[in-house]
């Protein structure tokens, strides 16, 4: 699809401005967005995970993790939109907690996974990301947090800039590449209908 890096580049160009000027509010839209995906995890553990092997107390870790994802998910959804104030840090650290409980329930969900046989690859990465996103929520409320939010914020604005001029440039060469073929296949026909005339 053309002009799709450009895109994606406007994107995080947009989204970078945002986090270098208003770490503030990045991070409160950050905690709700965490919340969501928090409610979702919850819902797809409820669904399905919690039944992929026959033993109680996978389940039962798997009830209790889901529940708790939820519940914790619509508080930062909910209550920092109801209620105004510092109440987004608290929520944080509430999920940054959750975060890492969760991260602890879903360890002892893949030793339990693994014994049975079964793929565990996607529940370490699940698990690798909730450390590092709770990691990022105890930092995010306090003025290290912001400072980086803003270092991020640059990055993320340097990489939409260098996106949208390499899909710039990958179109010229495109263009380039076709219009020299299309010469070359000129020159070719030249040749052969010359090559006929001589016969």
């Amino acid at each position: 699809m053309k002009r799709t890096y450009t895109l994606i580049g406007i994107l995080f160009i947009v989204l970078g401005l945002m986090m270098a000027f208003v770490p503030e509010g990045f991070i409160k839209v950050a905690v709700i967005v965490i919340g969501v995906a928090a409610i979702v995890n919850g819902i797809l553990n409820l669904l399905s995970v919690r039944n992929l092997i026959a033993d109680e107390s996978f389940k039962r870790a798997f009830t209790i993790r889901a529940i708790l994802s939820i519940a914790v998910g619509l508080a930062a959804v909910f209550l920092p939109l109801i209620l105004a104030g510092t109440l987004w840090v608290i929520m944080a650290y509430i999920l940054a907690i959750e975060l890492i409980i969760s991260a602890g329930i879903e360890i002892y969900g893949t030793i339990k996974l693994r014994a049975a046989g079964m793929p565990v690859n996607l529940y370490i990465g699940e698990v690798v990301v909730s450390i590092v996103l709770a990691i990022l929520l105890f930092a995010m409320p306090a003025k290290v947090g912001t400072v980086l939010v803003r270092i991020a914020g640059i990055i993320i604005i340097l990489g939409g800039i260098a996106s949208i001029i390499w899909d710039w440039k990958s179109e010229a060469t495109v263009i380039l590449e076709t219009r020299g073929s299309g010469e070359t296949d000129e020159a070719k026909e030249a040749d052969d209908s010359g090559s006929k005339k001589e016969e």
